[in-house]
C-alpha cells in the first residue's frame, strides 16, 4: 500500500479515536460533488485496506439548480465508477415539498437528505452513514448557534458520531487542508453556486463574518471555535448523563404522559433542573421540536410560584400542569368531563360511563354492616333519610357534603388533593339537594347508617375492569 497523505492520516486518526468504523462494516458515503464530500470519498476509499470496511456512494439531487444539479450527479456517478464503488442516486423536488409543508427550505432539504441516506443504508445493509462536515463547518455552526442563542447542547455544535450511525470522519480537518489534498490528488470537484448566495445566514457567516473576525480579532478563529465546541460537547455529555439519571429516578408514567415530584426538581442544581425538564419533554413528546428555552423556564416558574391547577400550554396541544406537589406533562391538554346525571333505584344498579364504574344499591340487615367494609368503595346509609330514587351526578357549584350547613365539596376535594383534572369525573351520590357519598370518602355524617331500623342501605362502587 502506498504512503498515506496527510489528510488521510488525520481522517484515519479521527475514525479510530471515535470508533466510527469497525472491520466488516459498510458505510454509505454522502457525496454532493463538492470539495468536502469528494475528499471524504477519496480518503475513505484510500483507507479501505486499513479499515476493512465497504463503501456505497449516495447522491441526492434536490432539484434546486437545474442543469447544474444534473451535472453534479453525473460527476459523482463517474467518480464512483472510477473507484469501482456501488452508487445510488435520487432526485427530490425539495422546493415543492417545502412549499407543501409550509416549512423552511433548508430544514426540509436536510430532512429529505438524511431520510434518503437512511433508506440507502437499509437497502445496502450499511451500518454507518458518512457525511463530510469539516472543522470549518464546526466553527461556523458554533458561531451561528451562539448568535442565535443556544444552550450547552447547541454550542457543542456538530458531534463526530450521531445516534451511533452518522459519522463525520473529516470533522477535525480544515477546509484549506481539504483543498490542498484535492489539488495533490489532481481531483476536481463541483462548485455549488448557491454557496455564494448571501441571503442565507450560513453563507454570510462563512464569507463575511468569519473572515472579519479572523482579520480583526483572532486569526485562529476556526480552530478556537472548534476547540470551544469540543469543550462544550464534553460538558454537555456530563450534564446530560446526570440529568438522565435524575430524570429516571423521579419520573413516573401516567395516562397520556408523566408525573414528577416538584420538590425533587427543586432540589436539583438550576442547570440540571432545565435539563431534566428537557429529558422529560423529549421522553413525553418524542422530540423537542417546537420547545424553546422560554417553555422550559415557564414550566420551572409553574413549579416555583403557581398554585395547584396552574398550567402551561405547549406546542401540539400538549400541556404542563401543576397538581398540588406534582408536575404533570401531558401529550394532550385535558378537558373537563361533561356534566352527567344517572338515577339509582333502591334496590338497583347503574353504570356511570364517566367514572368507568358500576354502582349497586341494596337493603341489608344491620348485622351485615361489617367494620372491615372499605368506605372507599362501599357506603352504609340510613334508608329512612333518603329520597328515592337516588341520583348519581357530576359536581356542581355550591355542593355540600351532607346538607346546607355541612362542608363544601370543593374544599373537601382540595384538602384531599384530588387533581383538578379528575374532579369533573368524580361521581356524587345525591339524595335531594345533598351529596351523601363520594367513593373514596366516608359517607356524609348526617346520612350514615344509625342501625335504628334494623336495616341499612349499602351502596357499592366497582371500577370496570375493561
Amino acid at each position: 500500500m502506498s504512503k498515506l497523505a496527510s489528510l488521510e492520516k488525520r481522517v484515519l486518526e479521527t475514525i479510530r479515536t471515535y470508533r466510527m468504523l469497525v472491520p466488516g462494516e459498510r458505510a454509505v458515503v454522502a457525496v454532493s460533488g463538492g470539495a468536502d464530500s469528494t475528499a471524504l470519498l477519496l480518503c475513505l476509499h484510500a483507507l479501505i485496506p486499513l479499515l476493512g470496511c465497504n463503501l456505497t456512494v449516495a447522491h441526492l439531487n434536490h432539484c434546486l439548480r437545474g442543469k447544474e444539479g444534473e451535472e453534479d450527479e453525473a460527476f459523482v456517478r463517474r467518480m464512483s465508477a472510477d473507484l469501482g464503488l456501488p452508487y445510488e442516486a435520487e432526485s427530490i423536488e425539495v422546493k415543492v415539498e417545502a412549499a407543501a409543508a409550509k416549512q423552511n427550505l433548508e430544514q426540509v432539504a436536510r430532512e429529505k437528505r438524511y431520510d434518503f441516506l437512511r433508506r440507502i443504508a437499509e437497502k445496502s445493509g450499511a451500518q454507518k452513514i458518512a457525511v463530510g462536515h469539516t472543522r470549518n463547518d464546526q466553527a461556523e455552526t458554533a458561531l451561528f448557534r451562539f448568535l442565535r442563542g443556544s444552550g450547552i447542547e447547541g454550542l457543542s455544535a456538530i458531534h463526530p458520531v450521531l445516534d451511533a450511525r452518522v459519522i463525520r470522519p473529516m470533522l477535525e480537518c480544515s477546509r484549506d487542508r481539504i483543498l490542498q489534498y484535492l489539488k495533490q490528488r489532481e481531483c476536481g470537484y463541483r462548485e455549488d453556486s448557491s454557496n455564494t448566495d448571501l441571503r442565507y445566514s450560513r453563507n454570510r457567516i462563512r464569507r463575511e463574518l468569519v473572515p472579519y473576525l479572523e482579520k480583526h480579532f483572532n486569526p485562529n478563529l476556526v480552530p478556537t471555535l472548534a476547540r470551544e465546541a469540543l469543550l462544550m460537547r464534553e460538558t454537555w455529555s456530563l450534564v446530560k448523563s446526570q440529568a438522565k439519571r435524575a430524570f429516571n429516578g423521579m419520573a413516573h408514567p401516567v395516562e397520556d404522559g408523566i408525573v414528577m415530584k416538584i420538590k425533587a426538581i427543586a432540589d436539583l442544581h438550576p442547570a440540571l433542573q432545565k435539563q431534566v425538564l428537557r429529558c422529560a419533554l423529549r421522553h413525553c413528546f418524542g422530540s423537542l421540536k417546537g420547545i424553546s428555552l422560554a417553555h422550559v423556564e415557564s414550566i420551572l416558574s409553574l413549579c416555583r410560584h403557581s398554585q395547584s391547577g396552574g398550567r402551561i400550554l405547549l406546542p401540539h396541544n400538549a400541556v404542563a400542569m401543576r397538581e398540588f406537589d406534582n408536575l404533570l406533562l401531558l401529550r394532550n391538554a385535558p378537558g373537563a368531563t361533561p356534566g352527567f346525571r344517572y338515577e339509582l333505584e333502591i334496590p338497583g344498579h347503574c353504570y356511570v360511563a364517566e367514572a368507568h364504574g358500576n354502582f349497586h344499591a341494596e337493603i341489608v340487615r344491620s348485622s351485615d354492616h361489617k367494620a372491615e367494609k372499605d368506605y372507599k368503595v362501599c357506603a352504609f346509609l340510613e334508608p329512612s333519610l333518603l329520597e328515592k330514587p337516588l341520583v348519581i351526578r357530576s359536581r356542581i357549584s355550591g355542593d355540600r357534603y351532607g346538607g346546607a350547613k355541612c362542608r363544601k365539596v370543593k374544599k373537601m376535594l382540595i384538602d384531599a388533593k384530588i387533581p383538578l383534572t379528575r374532579r369533573s369525573a368524580l361521581p356524587m351520590v345525591v339524595s335531594g339537594p345533598d351529596v351523601i357519598w363520594i367513593p373514596g370518602f366516608r359517607p356524609a355524617w348526617p346520612y350514615r347508617s344509625r342501625n335504628t331500623s334494623g336495616s341499612s342501605l349499602m351502596i357499592t362502587f366497582q371500577l370496570n375492569s375493561v
